[in-house]
C-alpha cells in the first residue's frame, strides 16, 4: 500500500472534498483519510489519501505538492507503509 500524505489542509476539509480535489488531476484513489482530533471532531489539517498505482505514489505527490485546495498551499509528500510481522517484532523486543 502506498500513500501520499498532505499537510496544510484547511481544517473543515472533508474526506471526499479531498478525494475528488486528488481526483481531479487524473489520479485514481483507494482511500482517503483526513484525521481528526478525537475531543474536538476538527481535522488538524492533515490526511492520507492510498493511491491505487503504487509506482505514481511519488509522481502524484509531486503532482499535488504546492498546489492550492481552496485558499490553502498544501504539502504532499509520498509514503510507503511498511507492515511487521508481529510475531517477528514481539520476539525481537524480547
Amino acid at each position: 500500500m502506498a500513500e501520499v500524505f498532505f499537510s496544510n489542509l484547511p481544517h473543515n476539509c472533508s474526506d471526499r472534498e479531498l478525494r475528488d480535489w486528488v481526483e481531479s488531476r487524473g489520479i485514481v484513489t483507494v482511500n482517503t483519510r483526513i484525521i481528526l482530533d478525537l475531543e474536538s471532531g476538527v481535522g488538524p489539517a492533515f490526511g492520507y489519501v492510498e493511491i491505487q498505482d503504487e509506482s505514481m505514489v511519488k509522481s502524484a505527490a509531486a503532482m499535488l505538492n504546492g498546489r492550492k485546495l481552496r485558499n490553502y498551499i498544501v504539502t504532499a509528500k509520498p509514503v510507503q507503509v511498511v507492515f511487521r510481522d508481529p510475531v517477528r517484532t514481539a520476539a525481537a523486543g524480547k
